[in-house]
């Protein structure tokens, strides 16, 4: 496995990290995000933003500092907290960040917000022959108060794919319910782009300039699939059913707008007490993608994932 600094577009100093079949960016200049993730010298998966659109004007002025008071998506994969729109989720993680180089991958930590007792961070893992990561997202109590908080991890996609969500088929108890949505204003339940199947709900980006939506679950399976032209990304994490999620329960939320796909996954919801930690684990995978699948075939989807796996 090969790590070292480089400048990667117009991103600034970033580490990348390489075992050959597949390269990961993290910046250092700023968040941390992963910025890129592909098979090596063979395109980037992630939605980056170049330009600088998506941004959230922070009003607290503790933060202001000139163009460094606004949060920057920038693209790629970013460590956000529960609840959403908190102080804690949309602090301006504009400043350097501090890596160390772990035995096998490395470590990121930004500066402690200013007015926060939270720091958040996150750990690459990266084995010696495998085409996927483990990000280890973790937060830390560092105030003197007990803190509610929970770790959600975004990652933007490139347009142009399809979502596979699965459905939870667990019929053990029928006097109980075993699967549940979630949607935000704005989403249309009706709209063309969603397909509601019995073993998978499938969302089909449309780079047209559709309007936004956002849809939650509770995740039981715990993985969730994006094909592209070129790629097919999983991720992966567990769900604890027995815990509290956010966002009426969700542990998986999908984001779609005009240039980009998220998929977030949620941690539970945590009292976290002085000096305590948490830690959300992700794993990230990347597939050649062979063959599209149809959206509303669920038999040919369940065959198309069966083979990733």
């Amino acid at each position: 496995m090969e790590i070292k600094e480089i400048d990667f577009e117009n991103f600034g100093k970033c580490v990348k990290i390489s075992n050959g079949i597949i390269d990961v960016v993290v910046t250092i200049d700023f968040g941390p995000r992963i910025i890129y993730f592909g098979f090596s010298e063979n395109g980037n998966l992630f939605y980056n933003d170049k330009e600088r659109q998506y941004k959230i004007a922070t009003e607290n002025p503790e933060w202001k500092d000139g163009e460094n008071s606004a949060f920057y998506y920038y693209g790629g994969h970013r460590l956000w907290l529960s609840p959403e729109r908190s102080s804690k989720t949309i602090y301006p993680d504009n400043a350097p960040v501090v890596y160390s180089i772990l035995p096998d991958g490395v470590s990121f930590l930004p500066p402690r917000p200013k007015g926060s007792g939270i720091q958040a961070g996150f750990e690459v893992i990266m084995g010696e022959d495998a085409a996927d990561i483990m990000v280890v997202h973790t937060a830390k109590n560092c105030s003197k108060e007990p803190q509610p908080c929970g770790l959600w991890p975004v990652t933007m996609l490139k347009g142009g794919g399809l979502v596979i969500l699965p459905q939870n088929t667990d019929s053990n108890n029928s006097y109980r319910p075993n699967r549940a949505l979630v949607f935000w204003p704005g989403t249309d339940v009706r709209d063309r782009r969603i397909f509601y199947g019995n073993r998978f709900l499938t969302v089909r980006h449309d780079p047209d300039g559709e309007r936004p939506m956002k849809i939650g679950s509770n995740n039981v399976l715990g993985w969730v699939a994006y094909l592209s032209h070129d790629f097919t990304f999983m991720k992966r994490y567990v769900h604890n059913p027995q815990a509290v999620y956010p966002d009426f329960g969700s542990s998986c939320e999908i984001a779609v707008r005009k240039d980009f796909v998220e998929i977030q996954s949620l941690s539970p919801m945590y009292r976290l007490e002085p000096g305590q930690e948490i830690k959300h684990v992700e794993n990230l995978s990347v597939f050649h993608t062979k063959d599209g699948v149809d959206p509303k075939d669920e038999d040919g989807i369940a065959r198309y994932i069966e083979e990733l796996n």
